[in-house]
């Protein structure tokens, strides 16, 4: 994967470089907030309060807490389809009651960890997981990638504050991934990037070591003789 860009450097006023600086500052401050926005609304879409009629907020959250939980822990253990979901509002509709009776703290102590609960309700996995294990890569493959193109982009801002006229080389402790930078006659500048297959290799790995394809070698036919 390449990646190429070009920017300015020509000579710029006091006045730019404090609008520059504001500019920097405001992204600075923007992305922190974005990044708690973004896991807010993460939370809430899978916690879905909501989805309880009465009761205060807080229980809400608690009770919608825990079933996620019990969500995450289920489709670990590797249960999927209409039975998750039937354990799931199980779980949901039985701590909805025994909220409105003690209150949502007892009612979640009486059910203990999730964790032990969602592989004591679960059946023994019999098979590969390919719907998490494809999530899990997709997901790992985007968090390399960007990691990758972070640590180009301060690999060129150090060769241009260095004022070197051409640069290529590896970027440290990311194999494989290669930049180059290069000052143009104009002014201007240009640094591009070879990725490599790290964010593939990476991908492919938790895809593997998630989804467990190895189990396909354990599972029997229906009604094969031992």
């Amino acid at each position: 994967m390449n990646v190429v860009a070009t920017g300015s450097a020509v000579p710029r006023t006091s006045l730019q470089e404090g609008a520059d600086l504001a500019s920097t500052l405001l992204g600075i401050a923007a992305l922190p907030a974005a990044l708690v926005l973004t896991i807010v609304v993460a939370l809430l879409w899978a916690v879905r309060p909501w989805e309880l009629k009465g009761g205060s907020w807080l229980d809400r959250l608690r009770v919608g807490e825990a079933v996620n939980n019990y969500d995450f822990w289920l489709s670990v253990r590797g249960v999927g389809g209409r039975r998750r979901r039937d354990l799931r509002d199980e779980l949901r509709a039985n701590l909805w009651d025994a909220t409105a009776r003690v209150g949502s703290r007892e009612a979640l102590k009486s059910v203990g960890s999730t964790r032990r609960l969602a592989f004591d309700s679960a059946l023994p996995p019999s098979g590969p997981r390919w719907g998490f294990g494809l999530g899990a890569g997709l997901l790992a493959l985007e968090l390399v990638v960007m990691l990758q193109l972070f640590a180009v982009t301060v690999w060129s801002d150090a060769a241009l504050a260095a004022k070197v006229t051409r640069l290529e080389g590896p970027v440290t402790l990311l194999p494989g991934t290669r930049a180059t930078f290069e000052q143009l006659p104009s002014g201007g500048f240009t640094f591009g990037a070879n990725l490599g297959p790290m964010s593939l290799v990476v991908a492919v790995l938790v895809f593997v070591l998630v989804a467990r394809p190895w189990r396909l070698r354990s599972r029997r036919p229906a009604g094969a003789s031992t």
